[in-house]
């Protein structure tokens, strides 16, 4: 099969961390769409890595933008994604104890872990439905499922992702499209660089 007639996947967050290694799996079974916020000398090197990927810088809070650089994608390849996968994150500000929480803060992060999410999931979905066919996997976080002390305002946003998932699957199932949420640990990337030092392999808490 020629390049030209492999399966788009849409990843985004695709320049960084778990991205950037999911983009490397699919890398010669699917062509490449990814998605970077900020970061364009990391966005040229996983271009310059992943032979005939493309990069779009594009903040996912943003709905206009998410239209504009969506059309843009299906221009570029002359195909819509048949895989989408939402691993955008960020940490924020990392002040996530209740007391000094910043609650902008807390809303930027559900603009950026749901709302992208979901913003991304109403473009792909219209080509899917008519193929019958796709694959969405968002990327939710093992805090979401509760019990850890410190993560307020961040577990909140992925566990949003993770509910999303859920409906969504119920809901586009029938129409042959598989959705999936995949939800880490601590991961060494660049994100969680400022948590990798003296972070211990597995903590406790003890709620009274």
């Amino acid at each position: 099969m020629s390049n030209e007639q492999l399966p788009l996947a849409l990843i985004s967050g695709g320049t960084s961390g778990i991205g950037l290694a999911t983009a490397r799996r699919l890398h010669g079974r699917y062509r490449l769409a990814l998605l970077y916020a900020q970061n364009g000398q990391r966005a040229a090197e996983a271009a310059a890595e992943l032979e005939g990927a493309k990069t779009y810088a594009l903040d996912l809070t943003q709905a206009d933008l998410i239209e504009q650089s969506y059309a843009q994608i299906e221009a570029d390849f002359g195909v819509a994604p048949q895989v989408l996968i939402n691993s955008a994150g960020s940490r924020g500000s990392g002040r996530y104890l209740l007391q000094g929480l910043d609650l902008e803060d807390c809303a930027r992060l559900m603009e950026l872990h749901f709302f992208g999410s979901l913003r991304l999931v109403q473009k792909v979905l219209p080509s899917m439905y008519a193929r019958r066919s796709g694959s969405i996997v968002n990327l939710s976080s093992v805090s979401a499922q509760g019990g850890y002390k410190g993560v307020i305002g961040y577990a909140e946003s992925k566990a949003a992702v993770e509910c999303f998932t859920r409906n969504l699957a119920m809901e586009v199932g029938h129409r042959g499209i598989a959705v999936n949420c995949v939800c880490p640990g601590l991961v060494a990337t660049p994100m969680t660089q400022p948590f990798q030092e003296g972070y211990p392999a597995a903590s406790v808490n003890a709620p009274l």
